[in-house]
């Protein structure tokens, strides 16, 4: 299974062709999280993810984060892969993410989408 979105966030992340996406809770900044993964191969979760990463906007600066919360490893159908570290709001509440490889800038993603991650990363 293959999800293609396309958005308008202020972002370049990319969001076509998403095939699953693992996640893990984080060891922080130094190493992706291999262990305890839970890997989402069905669309209905893969958007959630992919909304994720499209509705997310820029934030000014260069960041100093705490450690992250989970790691997001994102597979596409041509067999790339995406890597980010996530910072979960509460229900109401912002997302943060970051891009494994720009790790002085951050993204925050809106509070919708930050409930409907809350949800699926209950569930599994």
């Amino acid at each position: 299974m293959t999800i293609a979105l396309t958005g308008c966030g202020s972002n370049d992340f990319r969001t076509d062709g998403i095939e699953e996406v693992r996640v893990s809770e984080s060891d922080g900044f130094s190493s992706f999280q291999e262990r305890d993964v839970i890997t989402y191969d069905e669309l209905e979760d893969v958007k959630v993810f992919a909304d994720m990463i499209r509705n997310t906007e820029q934030q000014p600066g260069v960041v100093n984060m705490a450690t992250p919360e989970y790691d997001v490893e994102v597979q596409y159908q041509d067999e790339t892969v995406d890597r980010y570290y996530v910072w979960l709001g509460d229900l109401g509440m912002p997302t943060s993410i970051m891009d494994v490889n720009d790790t002085h800038t951050v993204y925050l993603v809106p509070a919708d989408v930050t409930d409907e991650l809350i949800r699926l990363l209950e569930q599994g």
